[in-house]
């Protein structure tokens, strides 16, 4: 009785494993990031952005989309800023690879917005962001894809920020 107790609880442990190995193996390749990387840091005020590129792929959860975030934080890119307004700014290109360089293929507007901290139990800096669906392949081609965001935050003097690649996948 205590073995095959072992046995079927070995079992069904091997069997949820190999459905989750299944399952993150499949959504491993739908998507990349750029997460949370520091564009500006300078006295008091840290710009970070994040990039992301997807495409959608048979039986996972995916899209075309293109990703970007803008995120304004304190002294040492901790604790995030609050800043009303129109005070952070968001944008992204998605470029293809046409062999020898990465060219545009779709873009957006600025988008423009405040910063701030969300509270709760999975609170943490907020700003301006963009989901944009940029139609896949069917845009410019097949081919390696990727994003790049652009983050700005205003000081009160300048714009502050940079760029923010994704990493590319490919896209058919």
């Amino acid at each position: 009785m205590v073995v095959s107790r072992l046995f079927l609880k070995s079992a069904l442990c091997a069997v949820v494993a190999l459905l989750f190995a299944l399952t993150m193996n499949q959504s491993a390749y739908a998507w990349t990031w750029g997460s949370n990387v520091t564009v500006y840091s300078v006295s008091g005020l840290c710009v970070q952005g994040s990039a992301g590129i997807d495409h959608a792929q048979p039986n996972v959860f995916s899209g075309n989309l293109a990703y970007a975030n803008t995120y304004a934080l304190g002294t040492g890119c901790v604790g995030g800023l609050t800043k009303s307004g129109n005070a952070a700014a968001v944008r992204l290109d998605v470029e293809r690879w046409n062999g020898s360089a990465w060219v545009v293929c779709r873009s957006t507007d600025w988008l423009y917005g405040p910063t701030g901290v969300s509270g709760g139990d999975t609170g943490g800096p907020y700003g301006p962001s963009q989901v944009y669906n940029y139609g896949g392949a069917a845009s410019c081609g097949a081919g390696y894809y990727g994003t790049l965001a652009y983050a700005y935050v205003t000081d009160g003097t300048a714009w502050r920020g940079g760029s923010v690649w994704s990493g590319y996948e490919y896209v058919s």
